[in-house]
């Protein structure tokens, strides 16, 4: 019983360090080295050094998914401004904006259900260029003819448009989602009813 007290406290003290620590961002703890966690030894005399270091890399593991899972959902929306630069500079504005609407649409809808943390850092690289693909666009615009007011128009345009249609794209996926969810967990629940009734 007394062990079992002390293994419950020392899960308590765990779990408030792992919260104090979650608030830094993950480039101060990243740069946090094992003697630097000395000082949380008189807050939490319970944990030892190889709790304490374990500790921070599970902190540092989370922080790092939780950036790339919030890092995956804006990936559609940077894609689409690439694909909508690169179309309208190869055709015209009427066929990158067609297929930016395309794009965002099938992109923001497989997202929704399709997620793998390894495809993230080279497509998130490609975020990157969509500051310089913005210039591209009102170059591009202003060189084959176009007012500068259109043209800044459209780069607005094509900013904004990304997150509300983005967002109004992810609409049915989400709900189709929900509804899904929502019958496999009823689905679950009868099973088990039978599994219960039949015992």
């Amino acid at each position: 019983m007394n062990f079992k007290n002390l293994s419950d406290r020392k899960l308590d003290q765990g779990r408030a360090l792992a919260r104090r620590l979650y608030d830094y961002k993950l480039v101060d703890l990243q740069k946090l080295k094992p003697a630097d966690l000395q000082a949380y030894r008189s807050d939490f005399p319970l944990l030892d050094q190889a709790e304490l270091e374990d500790l921070l890399r599970q902190v540092i593991q989370a922080k790092t998914v939780e950036q790339t899972r919030v890092g995956w959902f804006t990936l559609p929306r940077d894609l689409t401004v690439l694909i909508f630069v690169l179309v309208t500079w190869l055709v015209d504005l009427r066929a990158g904006v067609t297929a930016a609407v395309a794009a965002l649409i099938l992109l923001e809808s497989v997202w929704q259900v399709y997620y793998n943390p390894r495809l993230y850092p080279p497509l998130s690289a490609l975020s990157w260029l969509t500051y310089p693909a913005y210039a591209l666009l009102a170059w591009v615009l202003y060189s084959r003819g176009m007012q500068w007011y259109w043209v800044a128009l459209v780069v607005i345009g094509a900013w904004g448009g990304t997150f509300l249609l983005g967002f109004l794209a992810r609409l049915p996926m989400q709900y189709y989602l929900k509804v899904r969810a929502d019958y496999d967990s009823r689905v679950l629940a009868e099973q088990q009813k039978k599994v219960k009734d039949q015992k």
